[in-house]
């Protein structure tokens, strides 16, 4: 059947892409901005007002190698890494277990577990009683401080648990008849038929460990050396701490801080931003039916 073109959907159609466009370039430009400063000469950025669409002067990538070649920087992206890696493999690990087991039905547990767990979705702690059992287990300044308690997400169980019920159970109850285990009919057969909502929990975990800083601000205060990048990044563009990055002279310090600040930070911005850019796209087709798969209770 051939939908007919009437004179409210031309209308609807106009609006919906005109309000899209202008959505989609409230959020390019911000990035655009940005970029083009980073690569902009630092005596033209230090004078400028307004948004950048080209590089002002001759672009320079200097920025950049100031940044890449400060160990304070390089050392905040390996401890990152190490977080996100962590959080993240471990974290989907434990997120599709624990999704598994409150799906079963035989488990008798199961919806008192459930129960308990969006329970921990309204009410939590707080940040003492959290900071107070991470002292007493001997975390603080300690990497397990920033890893142990971002494993488990509630939200990201319940998804999982969703997707589980959403399978038919001949899949399960087929791989008993052939003498398979909870852990076989798990990981060789359930896992890889909600591939999509594995890997949107999988991302959600990346993104939020990669742009977590304040768990490190709170239980490594010591330990410097142990920060993620957004950590350091933060303390170069909020508390404006670029002068760690720049190895000047006593004579020339301030001059070449007051000329080269900006201009770091927009790189710094750049160097912890463009990762996960660059990654989002890839797992981007996985989210809709990852999170219609998780999200709907049939």
């Amino acid at each position: 059947m051939i939908e007919r073109t009437t004179k409210s959907r031309v209308v609807f159609c106009v609006f919906n892409y005109g309000l899209l466009i202008v959505f989609g370039f409230l959020c390019v430009i911000p990035l655009w901005h940005v970029l083009m400063a980073s690569v902009s000469d630092p005596r033209l950025l230090m004078g400028s007002a307004g948004i950048i669409f080209a590089p002002l002067g001759r672009a320079t990538l200097d920025g950049y190698g100031i940044v890449l070649s400060n160990s304070a920087v390089l050392l905040g992206y390996g401890n990152t890494l190490l977080y996100v890696v962590a959080n993240a493999a471990a974290g989907t690990l434990l997120t599709a277990i624990a999704g598994f087991l409150v799906s079963r039905k035989n488990f008798r547990l199961a919806k008192p577990l459930t129960a308990f767990i969006m329970f921990t979705m309204i009410f939590n702690g707080g940040l003492i009683p959290t900071y107070m059992v991470i002292r007493g287990l001997g975390f603080i300044n300690t990497r397990w401080a920033i890893i142990v308690p971002a494993l488990m997400n509630a939200y990201y169980v319940i998804v999982m648990k969703s997707a589980f019920e959403q399978l038919p159970a001949a899949y399960e109850e087929s791989a008993k008849l052939d003498g398979a285990g909870s852990a076989r009919i798990l990981f060789q057969i359930l896992l890889p038929l909600i591939k999509p909502t594995v890997v949107v929990v999988f991302m959600f975990a990346v993104i939020g460990q990669w742009n977590s800083w304040y768990p490190a601000s709170i239980y490594l205060p010591r330990a410097r050396e142990k920060w993620p990048l957004q950590l350091i990044m933060r303390s170069l563009l909020i508390q404006n701490d670029v002068s760690k990055l720049l190895t000047t002279s006593s004579g020339d310090a301030n001059h070449v801080i007051n000329m080269t600040g900006n201009l770091v930070k927009y790189c710094v911005t750049v160097v912890g931003t463009l990762p996960i850019l660059i990654a989002y796209p890839f797992a981007q087709r996985y989210f809709v039916t990852g999170i219609t798969l998780g999200g709907v209770k049939g």
